[in-house]
């Protein structure tokens, strides 16, 4: 779970289900909300009984993670079209420029040719789901909410620091490389945690 402040003083508070509970969170979301952040936050939940809702609740439910054949004679797809994951990791936005990127990187001056172009695609295709697979596995692990002992351990030493928690989402989102936030000073306090 989750909670971010917005706009006019707001807060968006948000609580993740696996997605075989899609069906029994959806017969009951706010209390099921409800119910996790007391787990997980009490105190934040305190404050949310003190609260009120400024817009109904919303949700996501069947994600489907899939990679769609990238491209073909004259025609591409890129972001969400190609490939999806679930959103825990919030990389969909980062993927599609990366992929976007890609594309014009491998089409280059060759857009008017025809030859050039579909070389130009073939290896677009080739190289998008180079570029997405280790993030789109490591998505679907996370989604799977079966931390293991070394991840829990992870998540109660960044937990105490906001630099380190700002550092993981940015790894975990793709705004900034993984060697970014695993430096030997985290190595460090896992050692000693």
């Amino acid at each position: 779970m989750g909670a971010i402040p917005t706009n006019d003083g707001a807060t968006l508070v948000g609580a993740y289900f696996p997605q075989h509970r899609f069906g029994q969170v959806r017969g009951d979301a706010l209390g099921a909300l409800l119910d996790a952040v007391g787990k997980t936050a009490p105190e934040l939940r305190e404050q949310m009984a003190d609260g009120h809702m400024v817009e109904r609740l919303h949700g996501t439910g069947d994600q489907r993670n899939f990679f769609r054949k990238a491209a073909g004679s004259g025609w591409v797809l890129v972001g969400d079209a190609g490939h999806h994951k679930d959103s825990i990791t919030a990389r969909g936005i980062t993927d599609a420029f990366r992929q976007v990127q890609l594309l014009v990187d491998c089409v280059g001056d060759g857009l008017h040719d025809p030859r050039l172009l579909g070389r130009a695609l073939d290896s677009f295709a080739v190289r998008r789901d180079d570029l997405l697979m280790a993030d789109y596995r490591n998505t679907l692990t996370t989604a799977a909410l079966a931390a293991s002992k070394h991840q829990i351990d992870l998540l109660r030493v960044i937990a105490g620091s906001a630099e380190l928690t700002d550092r993981y989402f940015s790894a975990m989102s793709g705004a900034c490389p993984a060697d970014e936030f695993v430096t030997p000073e985290l190595l460090d306090l896992l050692a000693s945690g």
